[in-house]
């Protein structure tokens, strides 16, 4: 579009007064001003009556359409008002696709993010971004997951709402949440929240978040860590050769939920919340010993995407978030009421991976899965571990496992 020079300026949080002096040039000799909705209510009427301006919806699907008729009607230089920094979740990204040549400069400010972290003395280099603002939600959970810190766009106080709602219901009770609200105006005010969570108060829609964890993730420990790393009851762990092909064969992704049941003493829960795209494991055990010892490894490896659940199957499953994954590791003579229950809470498209250790219960669960017509796979791991014997070494043989991999 010949002619067509777009000036992006970004404003901080007191508004069109905290320009720079060379954006308030900029903005003066504009042939027109484009500012969104909720921004346009705070600018002043002295900037009122000398720039004209003109509101763009919240959501900017409509932005370039206006821009194009604009351009048309001989107007060409065109500012469009952001807050804080455009390029960093803001507006650029969404222009360069429609004019990635007519964009002839852009001037930020300081961000929002910035002066959020500002007034809670917070560092932000260690923190992660997301925006809730005309976004897909979806990745939310597995965002929340990845992080210790963070800080959240939002689009109103409604995203507030949501964001404390999935916590409650995904059981993430160690977040401490900033809400900032209205920052730079003369009604600026923040909450902080901790579980559950409880708002005493409305929310302003002009808002954003900062939330920490107040535990802190570990280090990623690996795939296959050595059996004595962990605390366990005897005979109540998954043999790191065959934990490693369970954690395969569950083919877990971005922000799945994992039910793991009779999880004995967490050693699949645990490596499986470290995957470094987002996994939430509920490890579910009845047996109070290994339940300690679950919140024991739980600490000691950091594995804060864990969540222990001393409980026996039945009492609890209709309580959780549906899951994408269910691994059973013990079943506690429960086992086909397990998998007929975890079946009909699995999400469609979902896995369940099962160990097993008799024939018997093989058995069962092949029967259980030709009953419900379900595609079913089948796996023995025959763990053979070498032991030094004086200037020798022998190989030590393990308990033959079953493994029936079955998707729903």
């Amino acid at each position: 579009m010949e002619g067509l020079k777009i000036y992006i300026l970004g404003c901080p949080s007191k508004g069109i007064k905290g320009l720079s002096s060379e954006a308030k040039l900029l903005l003066k000799s504009c042939d027109i001003a484009l500012v969104s909705e909720r921004f346009y209510e705070f600018i002043p009427d002295g900037y009122k009556r000398v720039i004209n301006f003109v509101k763009f919806p919240e959501k900017f699907n409509h932005l370039p359409a206006m821009i194009k008729d604009f351009y048309e009607r001989g107007l060409k230089k065109i500012c469009i008002i952001a807050t804080g920094d455009p390029n960093f979740f803001g507006i650029t990204n969404f222009l360069k696709k429609f004019f990635p040549d007519s964009i002839e400069r852009i001037i930020p400010s300081l961000s929002i993010m910035q002066e959020a972290f500002a007034k809670l003395k917070l560092s932000w280099e260690d923190a992660s971004f997301f925006s809730l603002h005309g976004r897909e939600k979806s990745s939310l959970l597995s965002f929340l997951l990845k992080a210790n810190k963070g800080f959240m766009f939002t689009s109103d106080d409604t995203d507030v709402l949501l964001l404390l709602n999935l916590l409650k219901e995904y059981r993430l009770s160690d977040f401490k949440i900033h809400i900032l609200e209205n920052l730079g105006m003369k009604d600026e005010s923040y909450k902080i929240l901790t579980y559950p969570y409880f708002v005493k108060s409305k929310i302003a829609p002009l808002n954003v978040i900062v939330f920490e964890r107040t535990r802190k993730s570990g280090n990623y420990p690996g795939i296959g860590i050595d059996d004595e790393a962990f605390e366990y009851k005897k005979g109540m762990i998954t043999k790191k050769e065959v934990r490693a092909n369970i954690i395969s064969l569950l083919e877990l992704k971005e922000g799945h939920v994992l039910w793991d049941v009779g999880a004995g003493s967490g050693s699949v829960s645990i490596e499986a919340s470290f995957n470094p795209d987002g996994v939430l494991v509920y490890a579910i055990e009845k047996d109070e010993e290994s339940y300690l010892n679950i919140k024991k490894n739980i600490d000691k490896f950091g594995a804060i995407n864990v969540i222990p659940i001393f409980s026996d199957f039945q009492s609890i499953f209709d309580t959780l978030p549906v899951p994408d994954r269910i691994f059973v590791g013990g079943s506690g003579g429960d086992l086909v009421n397990i998998l007929r229950l975890g079946l009909e809470k699995l999400k469609k498209d979902g896995i369940m991976v099962i160990s097993l250790v008799t024939l018997q219960s093989l058995n069962d669960v092949i029967n259980f899965c030709k009953d419900k017509r379900l595609f079913y796979e089948l796996y023995g791991i025959l763990p053979i571990r070498g032991k030094k014997l004086k200037d020798s070494t022998i190989f030590n043989t393990q308990n033959l496992v079953y493994i029936v991999r079955l998707k729903k």
